[in-house]
């Protein structure tokens, strides 16, 4: 492995000078985040992990699944990059080319000084797999969560799962925002997004039932938060977006696909420019990867600063 990242370290050195050379005309500097499930700290091979971290483009990554065997995969990768690190958790870290400077009220978040005249709120989060409410209402058992038939149950499983988190990242959200500075938020959400499973998707044979996922919508409904994919295609028929999975179908059940691994932003003084999904070889990414490591694909939204 040490090869491999002495040769990382070399391209992100160069992506770093060609960065700062463009960053001489401040009216349009590019920072360019992405959230990235690892796979149980760097699944089929962390040196592949690497390659994504540095030859994705990234400035700042939230990953999750960070570790494995007790060690952080992120944060290990990030010092050898000489890149800046945040762990939260043992699944969740912040990776970033820039000074991080500051946490959040419940360290939820990390500020990141990009220059003398730039900061940036990052926030990562992985909320809990079990039960997956996706999974349940298509009658497949996982976890032994019980099989879901409506909306509302499945909005009544979620919301027990995963508000309490959901609202404590909001809570620091919503202070740091008194600052002014663009916010940005990754995660894998082990629940869908409330702009997908619209009843156009359902008759487009995407989704089962039409769902209000409450995870997201408490972002974007009270944590003023838009979610970059969706705003860049607003069509969630023709551009699903799906993050899970890359892995070959189960032999025993119909996978579900789904977008469930999101990059969402809010503030004054930057746009969104792109948004990719960061994958393997194959028509579901735009970046692609010949030995993709991850089961799940990840996000990769590029920002304008003013």
């Amino acid at each position: 492995m040490y090869t491999i990242l002495k040769y990382l370290l070399g391209i992100s050195f160069i992506i770093t000078l060609s960065s700062c050379n463009k960053k001489q005309d401040v009216s349009m500097m590019q920072l360019k985040v992405m959230s990235f499930n690892i796979w149980l700290g760097g699944g089929k091979s962390i040196d592949a992990t690497a390659e994504v971290f540095v030859n994705s483009g990234a400035d700042i990554i939230g990953v999750q699944e960070s570790s494995r065997d007790g060690k952080n995969t992120a944060a290990h990768l990030a010092d050898s990059l000489g890149w800046h690190s945040y762990i939260y958790a043992d699944s969740q870290t912040i990776i970033s080319k820039y000074p991080i400077v500051d946490t959040s009220a419940n360290r939820h978040g990390v500020k990141i000084q990009i220059d003398k005249n730039h900061f940036v709120w990052m926030f990562n989060i992985h909320l809990i797999y079990c039960p997956y409410e996706p999974y349940q209402l298509n009658g497949i058992e996982y976890c032994g969560g019980p099989i879901l038939n409506t909306a509302e149950e499945a909005i009544s499983s979620a919301l027990a799962t995963r508000e309490a988190d959901v609202n404590s990242n909001i809570a620091d959200i919503l202070e740091v925002r008194k600052e002014g500075y663009p916010i940005f938020l990754t995660g894998d959400f082990n629940e869908p997004s409330c702009l997908d499973w619209t009843a156009r998707a359902v008759e487009a044979g995407l989704c089962k039932i039409s769902v209000q996922w409450p995870s997201t919508k408490a972002f974007i409904d009270k944590g003023g938060m838009t979610d970059s994919y969706r705003f860049f295609y607003p069509d969630e028929v023709k551009k699903p977006g799906h993050t899970w999975t890359p892995l070959p179908e189960s032999q025993t059940y119909r996978e579900v696909l789904d977008r469930i691994d999101f990059v969402f932003f809010s503030g004054n003084g930057f746009k969104l420019a792109n948004t990719q999904i960061v994958g393997e070889s194959s028509s579901k990414s735009d970046i692609m990867f010949d030995n993709y490591p991850s089961d799940h694909r990840a996000v990769l939204s590029t920002f304008t600063l003013r």
